[in-house]
């Protein structure tokens, strides 16, 4: 986080940076896209005002005003661009909501609703992503991870719904209904032979149950038609046959990894050992809630796609990341479970 430090120093230097990573050939008009802006006096905690042209003509006004928030998810934030600016450091270090609390002096709520704001920002415009697929080699797997229904007794009376209900420690095939939802793994394998190829490139999509119904449309999407697919003997996987290659590795006779005649190496081993890396990112979360589960695997889908690039980079991605999201389906989700908006956070 050291580069962030000169832009630490007030609210003006860290607005400056901000809106650079918003506009970065210039600054735009978020409602018309004209770039025919002309700066005004600053806001009270540092964002600069503009003022539109062409939308003052069109509206008949002498001035149509905008600020480095509007139009994005931080327009009904009450906190300042400083503090927004250190939050988002500390979510890139993978801390949960009682460490971001404790480094960036606010209250823990608003640092929870901050992360679910970053968190939902990434869901919606890098997980929902639909241009984004895996090819060459790609292992699947699943797994089963325990999250229950957080939430006071007092909260859970007026929302009308069945007390919290701890992850069950139940081994097999469990579904969220039971408290553990299943994870479904989809990761392309990191070429070798090019020495500035990535990273493993993971996609990780958190399900009701694991079907053949569920899961074929999930990979029918996301991983490229005649792509090497690795999997277990698991038979929802069958289905695969028609439009990959698919080889399996059958783990109930000890089998975990074979070279196959043409010199392919048939495993899961990469699959597996992001399930371990990705449970001990959610471990932080000190029991986490399957309203925000798919959240929190986003986050750890984003950072781990981007692990192979500098702190700064990944900072810069997280941000172009963010302000381009539209906020609909953090709206959505807070309609749909009755909940004060995710975008409103109070010191």
């Amino acid at each position: 986080m050291k580069h962030l430090i000169p832009y630490l120093q007030d609210d003006k230097k860290a607005a400056d940076y901000l809106r650079q990573l918003r506009w970065p050939d210039g600054v735009q008009c978020p409602r018309c896209g004209s770039d025919a802006v002309e700066p005004r006096e600053r806001c009270d905690n540092g964002l600069q005002r503009f003022n539109c042209v062409p939308c003052a003509v069109r509206l008949g006004q002498q001035f149509a005003m905008f600020t480095d928030w509007t139009s994005s998810i931080f327009e009904e934030s009450k906190l300042s661009p400083l503090e927004w600016l250190l939050v988002m450091g500390l979510w890139q270090l993978k801390l949960n909501a009682t460490e971001i609390a404790a480094a960036a002096d606010i209250q823990e709520r608003t640092a929870q609703r901050c992360i679910n704001l970053l968190d939902g920002g990434i869901y919606e415009t890098y997980h929902l992503d639909p241009t984004r697929q895996l090819e060459h080699q790609v292992e699947a797997d699943e797994c089963y991870q325990s999250a229950g229904s957080k939430g006071l007794a007092r909260e859970v009376e007026r929302r009308e719904r069945e007390p919290r209900q701890r992850g069950l420690q139940l081994r097999g095939r469990a579904t969220a209904e039971m408290g553990r939802p299943p994870l479904l793994g989809l990761v392309q394998r990191r070429d070798k032979t090019d020495q500035d190829a990535p990273a493993a490139q993971v996609y990780l999509e958190v399900l009701e149950n694991v079907r053949t119904a569920t899961i074929k449309p999930i990979i029918a999407a996301k991983v490229k038609v005649g792509a090497q697919f690795f999997t277990d003997e698991y038979n929802i996987y069958h289905f695969t046959e028609a439009d990959y290659d698919h080889r399996t590795v059958n783990h109930g006779a000890g089998e975990y990894a074979r070279r196959d005649p043409d010199g392919t190496c048939v495993h899961c081993n990469t699959m597996e050992g992001l399930w371990s890396s990705l449970r001990n990112f959610l471990d932080r979360f000190k029991g986490i809630s399957q309203r925000f589960l798919h959240l929190r695997v986003a986050r750890y889908e984003f950072l781990h796609n981007h692990g192979h690039l500098h702190w700064r980079q990944t900072f810069e991605a997280t941000l172009r990341s963010i302000f381009s999201t539209t906020g609909e389906y953090l709206r959505r989700m807070a309609h749909q479970h009755r909940r004060m908006p995710l975008t409103l956070c109070y010191r």
